[in-house]
């Protein structure tokens, strides 16, 4: 089979020898073996498969039509304020939907796979986790079939499941189970002192800062319901946030008090503005929170921030866990099935609270899942 496979790969080769793509085509004989032989070990024969399905994107996709038929049921499109902000996950009949807590602002609406849609309500969040789970008004709704005893293997190829007929995206499992460490929250701003607060100097471009239309000039008086003495005070406290958290911020503008909440961002992502640019150019954005988890499985399945929050799906269609963060630009995380699994009935019961930047500075740690 692999001489066979080589073969026609390679006649397709000779067609467009002395291209970018002729070495992409050599490239794929060191994974097509391993892609027929877990295609076929579930029911595939690899000569039904087109020459275009193993060397183009949306072609590779389109074979694992059959794996995500029945997850894509289980999937929603989450919406915030009418932007695509994740995919979702139903885990309850009546509703409920899990999926990525740090990508939600604003009204919350869902769409099915039935195109049908929905308004949603926050009901609980995990910080930790970067978990939220949310209830649209809705019943009889298909839920997830969990696989929760044992983790896929490195190597075995994995599925993130959309709305539409092909998944989002295909991969193989890159890592296995491991933590990444926690990255501190930043503002995006240059600060220096000023009486009563901390001066922004200047605005780092693409921050949360820039969004929620901080300025120079600006001196930040309050933040999080906490007065701020300096710029030191300011940096110390922000720190104990992680990206993706939203914040308020009371901010003196010219002799007037305005207010104006910023998603924190990772600091990687501003200090290294040419690694930014070329994660963009060559694989696209990544997630606002991307650290801090303390069970993840890292695979190679290109995702969007916005494609994050959904299940990813074995083989036979069941799911392994819960896509949670775009790492870099062949690196996403997951977090395990049984990691996943408990946070469901917790979030129902409004153990862990959506986070509320306006509570004060205790009830904000604990809801966010910071230690001060």
């Amino acid at each position: 089979m692999y001489l066979c496979i080589k073969e026609k790969l390679l006649n397709q080769d000779q067609k467009i020898k002395g291209t970018e793509s002729s070495r992409r085509f050599l490239a794929m004989l060191l994974i097509v073996p391993l892609f027929m032989g877990s295609l076929t070990s579930y029911g595939y024969a690899w000569d039904q498969l087109q020459p275009s399905q193993l060397t183009e994107g949306s072609q590779i996709r389109k074979a694992f039509r059959a794996v995500v038929s029945t997850p894509r049921s289980w999937t929603v499109r989450v919406r915030s304020n009418g932007k695509e902000a994740s995919l979702g996950a139903i885990v309850g009949s009546d509703g409920w939907i899990l999926t990525k807590a740090s990508q939600l602002q604003g009204k919350i609406t869902c769409e099915l796979s039935t195109a049908e849609r929905f308004e949603a309500e926050i009901i609980g969040v995990d910080g930790k986790l970067d978990l939220a789970l949310i209830k649209i008004d809705a019943h009889n709704l298909p839920t997830v079939r969990w696989r929760s005893a044992s983790d896929p293997k490195v190597g075995q190829w994995l599925a993130t499941p959309g709305l539409s007929m092909s998944p989002v995206s295909v991969g193989v499992l890159s890592v296995s189970r491991r933590s990444v460490k926690p990255a501190p929250g930043v503002l995006g701003v240059q600060i220096g002192d000023a009486e009563g607060g901390a001066l922004v100097k200047s605005v780092l471009r693409e921050s949360g800062a820039e969004q929620a239309g901080l300025k120079a000039g600006d001196v930040i008086l309050n933040v999080a319901g906490v007065e701020i003495e300096d710029a030191n005070a300011l940096s110390s406290f922000v720190r104990k946030f992680l990206p993706g958290d939203r914040v308020l911020l009371k901010v003196l503008r010219e002799k007037e008090e305005l207010t104006a909440e910023v998603i924190l961002t990772d600091p990687q992502m501003l200090i290294y503005d040419r690694l930014r640019e070329m994660q963009k150019k060559m694989g696209g954005a990544l997630s606002r929170r991307k650290t801090g988890f303390t069970e993840v499985f890292q695979h190679d399945a290109v995702l969007r921030p916005e494609d994050c929050g959904g299940v990813i799906v074995d083989l036979k269609g069941q799911a392994v866990g819960l896509n949670i963060a775009r790492a870099g630009r062949t690196k996403s995380f997951a977090i395990p099935a049984n990691h996943v699994i408990p946070m469901i009935e917790k979030l129902k019961l409004k153990k862990y609270a959506p986070y509320n930047p306006l509570k004060d500075t205790k009830e904000q740690t604990v809801s966010t899942g910071m230690s001060s």
